[in-house]
């Protein structure tokens, strides 16, 4: 049976009249600059990226003077109208969220042997925080079987107009930079750790290494409860909520200000959103270390269900979402279900209020969250308890820092 493909003459067409129409728009809106970079005679090409925002391939797309091939959640390519308009004109390579997916591997060869360039963001998730989200292991050994020389792109400015958790836009300048080259002449003499090193080295990069001015813009603070879900204050879990430039909590009279700069000051300490998360996480840990007995927290909820070999996933439904010791427990019209934390095999966060929880058996499900919770803050929990499940006794667990295990 022959290998379906997956590179066509549309998609450079299409690239170009996207530019045409939409190009002077989001240039100014996002002030957007950076030199192109010639790719169409070179290629094929591996492009690796620091993921900082939701719609960073749109700003890559303007970049390169050829199409990219970017790897994505299946998740963007099962919900109807939208996934038909992606595959059609951009055909991405879908791979499960969090999920090693060894097909994916033989997708990407396809791409590279039909001369077609590939982008992957190696850190999978766009940050939260602003910071460096971790790389899974495996992309010196891609590399070398991809054999294709790779490019580097430093990613600036996109998340401090556009944070993760924010609902208001920020106004200040973006760009984007080829920060490295690796050819196939030099990589071939590495090993995969070495190579693998070198990646993770390149895109280790933080909103605030290079700051490229004010972001400004009216209610900056607003859904900064999603990130910070710990009280600084008072230390109480999911108490925070967030108003105009401010972050402030139900339990106590919590004093803060998040400015044009996007760092947060709390009681006359002026910290970055990295720095803020790595407290907020140690909280949370110290928290559950304490409550974990009687811990639990219900918000409602909207859930669909897919399995991996359905062309679409189910509608959403209503339902209520309780976490506990017990594990994740979801009450819907006809039925209730319950996933302990040893049957959830990975976790993760889609977009601004979706969290993704694949079981070890049975469809993945999709939750949707209103924008008032923190999506961020239930992932938390569940690698938390997944964590704890781990046979580290009470006492050693305690000694750890959140940080190496909730990502940082």
């Amino acid at each position: 049976m022959a290998t379906p493909r997956y590179t066509y003459w549309h998609h450079g067409f299409f690239l170009k009249l996207f530019r045409f129409i939409f190009g002077p728009f989001f240039r100014f809106y996002y002030r957007f600059s950076a030199k192109s970079i010639a790719i169409k005679k070179t290629g094929p090409n591996l492009i690796l990226a620091n993921h900082t925002a939701e719609f960073d391939i749109i700003f890559l797309d303007m970049l390169f003077d050829a199409p990219l091939y970017f790897v994505a959640s299946d998740q963007l390519l099962n919900s109807g109208k939208g996934s038909w308009f992606l595959k059609t004109f951009f055909n991405p390579i879908p791979k499960s969220k969090s999920v090693a997916d060894l097909a994916l591997v033989k997708r990407m060869k396809s791409v590279i042997n039909e001369g077609g360039n590939i982008c992957i963001f190696p850190e999978g998730n766009a940050t939260m925080n602003g910071g460096p989200s971790p790389i899974p292991e495996g992309m010196g050994r891609l590399i070398k079987f991809l054999d294709v020389p790779v490019k580097f792109i430093r990613i600036e400015g996109l998340y401090l107009s556009a944070p993760r958790w924010s609902y208001h836009r920020k106004f200040g300048p973006s760009t984007m930079t080829e920060i490295a080259n690796l050819n196939p002449v030099d990589f071939n003499q590495m090993d995969p750790e070495t190579i693998e090193k070198i990646v993770k080295d390149s895109l280790n990069i933080s909103a605030y290494q290079q700051p490229l001015g004010l972001y400004k813009g009216k209610k900056l603070a607003e859904g900064l409860h999603k990130l910070i879900f710990s009280c600084p204050n008072c230390h109480q879990l999911f108490s925070t909520y967030s108003k105009g430039n401010s972050l402030k909590c139900r339990e106590c009279k919590l004093d803060s200000h998040y400015d044009e700069k996007g760092l947060l000051t709390i009681n006359q300490v002026t910290l970055n959103l990295i720095e803020h998360d790595r407290a907020n996480l140690q909280r949370f840990h110290y928290q559950m270390l304490k409550h974990k007995q009687n811990f639990q927290i219900e918000y409602p909820c909207e859930v669909s269900f897919w399995q991996s070999n359905q062309q679409r996933r189910s509608k959403f439904q209503k339902a209520n979402i309780k976490l506990s010791q017990d594990g994740v427990k979801l009450s819907l019209k006809d039925e209730e279900l319950h996933y302990s934390f040893e049957k959830i095999f990975a976790e993760a966060i889609q977009v601004r209020t979706k969290l993704l929880i694949y079981p070890n058996d049975g469809p993945m499900l999709l939750i949707c969250f209103p924008k008032e919770y923190s999506h961020y803050g239930l992932l938390n929990v569940i690698k938390w308890y997944k964590q704890a499940l781990k046979g580290e006794t009470d006492d050693d667990f305690s000694k750890r820092s959140a940080s190496t295990f909730l990502g940082l």
